[in-house]
Order: C-alpha cells, then sequence, then structure tokens
C-alpha cells in the first residue's frame, strides 16, 4: 500500500475532535458552555499548530536507498533505505518505497524511529523471479511525534535504474569455498578415482573432509599440524554450454522457470570452468542459432557471457536440434566438453536431440542436462489416498519413466546425462564437471 501525502490526523486528534463536536452540541442544552466549547477549541487549535511545527516539512530529507549491483535472479536479497534530516530527531517515521512489484518487495511499509542525529535505516527484502531491468520510484515517508496529533507524509524522489543478471551472488558465494576444493558447497561431494590426471598444485592446511591419503607426512611433521597436497586437473581443456530457449525451457520448475534455471547453471559452470584454467564458450539456440561466443579464456569472456544470459529468453517454438549440434559442430575446431541445457521428454519426442547428441559424441565428449521439475517429482512421492491421487501418480511415474528411457539411450551411445531437480542443477552441473576433469575423460 502507498502512503498518502500530506497531512493526515492521528486517532487522539479524531477523539478531541469528537469531544469538541459533542461539545458543541451540548450548548443547545446550556448556552453556558458556549464560553468552554470556544475555549475548548482555541486551545485545541494551539496545541495542533504547535504539533505541525514540530513535524519538518518535506526540505531538508537526504535519501538514499543501497541495493545489489545487479540484483542476482532467483536470489533472496535486501534493499536497505537510509533517511537523514537532523530536524527530525526522534520521530517516529513509517516507510513505502516504490519498488517494482516484480521484484516482490516485502514488506511493503516498515516502520521505525529517527535517532538522536535524525537518522533512520529500514530495510526489506526482495526476491528477483525474472531477468530484466527494473525501474525504483519514490519513497513515500510518513513521521509524527510520540503522543503527537498529526502525521505528515512527504514523497521523496529517489528513482533508480536496475537490472536483475543471472545468479552472480551464487559466484562469490563459491569464490572461496573453491579454494577449499569445493567441499563446503551445498550438495557437493567430490571423490578422487584412481587414474586421474594431475598435477602438484601446492600444500595447504586440513580441513575436515579432506582425504587422508593426500596428507603430506614431511610437511606435516615440519610445521607440527596436519597438512594436505593440493592437486589440480589438467588445465586448458575446452568447454563448451549449448542452452536451450526453446518451448519446453518456459516451463515453470519452482520459482524460476527451467531457462532461468540453465541460466544460473550455465554462469556457474563457466565461471568454474574459468577458474579452472579452461576455455569457455557460450551459444544459445531455438528454432535457430541465437547466438554464438567462441571458447576463450578471461574476465573479458565471463562478462560477454554474463551479458548473453542476461539477454535471452524463451520463445514457444521447437528448438531445431539438428540445426543447432550440427552448427556447433562445424564451429569447434578441437575436442571439447559440449554441455546441453535442454529438457528430455519420452523417447519418441527426444529422437532428434538423442539423434544428433550421439552424432556429436564421435567427436566431442557431450553431457545433456535436464531438469526434474518439482511437482511431477513431489506426485510420485505423495500418499495415494484417492482415485484422483492415483491418476496422478500414475501420469508423474509414466513420464519420469519415459525421461529415464531417453537418458539410457543416450548413455548406451557414449552420451553423459545429468537428470537433477531444478533448484539442484548448478551445483550438481558444477559436480559433474569437475568429476569428468579429474577422470580425465576430456
Amino acid at each position: 500500500m502507498t502512503l498518502i501525502r500530506g497531512l493526515a490526523p492521528q486517532p487522539r486528534l479524531l477523539w478531541a475532535i469528537a469531544i469538541g463536536a459533542a461539545l458543541i452540541a451540548l450548548t443547545i442544552v446550556s448556552p453556558v458552555l458556549i464560553v468552554l466549547a470556544i475555549a475548548y477549541h482555541a486551545g485545541l487549535v494551539l496545541i495542533l499548530a504547535r504539533d505541525l511545527a514540530l513535524l519538518p516539512g518535506r526540505d531538508g530529507y537526504r535519501v538514499q536507498r543501497m541495493m545489489p549491483e545487479p540484483f542476482s535472479l532467483g536470489e533472496h536479497e535486501d534493499v536497505r533505505v537510509v533517511i537523514e534530516n537532523p530536524a527530525a530527531a526522534g520521530l517516529l517515521a513509517r516507510i513505502a518505497d516504490h519498488a517494482p512489484s516484480d521484484l516482490k518487495p516485502n514488506p511493503r511499509e516498515i516502520a521505525g524511529s529517527f535517532d538522536r542525529k535524525g537518522r533512520i535505516e529500514l530495510a526489506y527484502t526482495t526476491s528477483s523471479p525474472r531477468r530484466g531491468a527494473y525501474r525504483f520510484g519514490a519513497i513515500d515517508l510518513q513521521v509524527s511525534r510520540r503522543d503527537g496529533w498529526w502525521r505528515r507524509q512527504v514523497s521523496l524522489k529517489q528513482p533508480n535504474e536496475v537490472a536483475v543478471f543471472p545468479n552472480v551472488v551464487a559466484i562469490k558465494r563459491i569464490q572461496l569455498t573453491l579454494r577449499r576444493g569445493l567441499r563446503a558447497m551445498a550438495g557437493l561431494r567430490r571423490a578422487r578415482p584412481p587414474g586421474a590426471s594431475t598435477a602438484f598444485a601446492g600444500l595447504r592446511d586440513y580441513v575436515r573432509g579432506d582425504d587422508i591419503r593426500r596428507v603430506s607426512w614431511t610437511a606435516t611433521a615440519r610445521r607440527d599440524h596436519p597438512v594436505v597436497v593440493e592437486v589440480e586437473a589438467e588445465r586448458g581443456q575446452q568447454v563448451m554450454i549449448a542452452l536451450d530457449c526453446g518451448r519446453l525451457m518456459t516451463a515453470p520448475a519452482g520459482e524460476l522457470d527451467k531457462l532461468d534455471h540453465a541460466v544460473n547453471a550455465a554462469l556457474m559452470l563457466a565461471w568454474v570452468a574459468q577458474a579452472y584454467g579452461d576455455r569457455v564458450g557460450l551459444m544459445t539456440f531455438d528454432d535457430r542459432v541465437t547466438s554464438f561466443i567462441k571458447p576463450e579464456r578471461g574476465s573479458i569472456q565471463l562478462r560477454r557471457i554474463t551479458e548473453a544470459l542476461y539477454a535471452i529468453k524463451a520463445e514457444y517454438v521447437e528448438p531445431d536440434f539438428g540445426h543447432a549440434l550440427t552448427h556447433l559442430s562445424l564451429r569447434l575446431g578441437r575436442r571439447s566438453m559440449v554441455v546441453v541445457l535442454t529438457d528430455v521428454q519420452d523417447p519418441e519426442a527426444s529422437k532428434e536431440l538423442v539423434a544428433h547428441c550421439l552424432r556429436l559424441a564421435a567427436r566431442h565428449l557431450v553431457l545433456v542436462v535436464a531438469m526434474s521439475d518439482p511437482a511431477v517429482l513431489s506426485a510420485r512421492l505423495a500418499p495415494i489416498a484417492t482415485s484422483s491421487r492415483a491418476y496422478e501418480w500414475a501420469a508423474a511415474e509414466e513420464f519420469v519413466a519415459s525421461r529415464r528411457e531417453s537418458f539410457e539411450v543416450l548413455r548406451r551411445g557414449g552420451v553423459l546425462g545429468l537428470d537433477v531437480v531444478a533448484g539442484s542443477l548448478s551445483p550438481a552441473l558444477v559436480e559433474r564437471y569437475l568429476e569428468l576433469k579429474e577422470r580425465a575423460l576430456l
């Protein structure tokens, strides 16, 4: 709700007016009460005038809105509003920020009080379910005195242009955990299989969860505390992300749609691959190839990929896997890991995807990644108490079995598959990438 600008009475003023009206009504009964009514109203006017004079007007306020730059897709983030005015010291305050409704601001109104210096800082949370540009408007402020008679309401202009990007908060979150082998990242359980192609990368202190076989006993004895050997997978390889922007990716999967889950996962994978020294590229497609960024290294490449992911949108058309994967094959000059982020249905509906992935796998390491809808999985696991629930369970079970069959066809042809719940896509994809690097499959 937006606060109304101007003056508004406090409840005690309404009561005072009601009492004054009662006194005026009583003068009909006793003319002597006219003097009392006049004195009452004169005193009330003086009190109201004094109270109004103590409330600062619109001038004198300094306002600042502190926000993430940029906002991150799917993240719950804080917006802080700071207002300063020495004349407002000690006053009660309530603000309503004109935040874009698509960012789901909560709560819409926030109450607090100015400190002795006339400063107040209030915060609310936002959730960004869609990428794009948004605009913040003015901040409505309502101030009043404790036990006062009036509330003054002003609008403070503070326009801001903001953008919701793919989830950069998740990238920042794993920067530290990458240095510790990604063990602290939720959902990742890395094991180093025998025969992995690795090289010595240095020594570091032992942390809980490290493989005891990697302890350097010589360094441990020298430093008098456990030390492990850091190793790294082979660097300088090439990762190409192919992102389906067709009709099936418009389907919702939890708080985001499938395309936005895929966008977050693509950015996460690009960042991790870059951190591990690999070249990374991006192709987006629907019934045609809509963008192609050839694999490169460097921060400029990550910026290109981030900007491309920010701009894409799903179209209500059937994806042309034949055209897209043929285009990709012709543009890739060396063996690469190709990650296809798409949706997989029954073998008949996925026939084109399967055929062209099998052809691509003759030269490249192909990983087909699909997202399971949490609602479908819930339908399989919920108790069956009614006949309608039985039909619902049967439909969900048939759909999951069909997807499993499609992945099995891919597996028999040498194509890797990853089918995870949409909300777990990013960590699961990073885990698979690291696993494949450690197994030296690329």
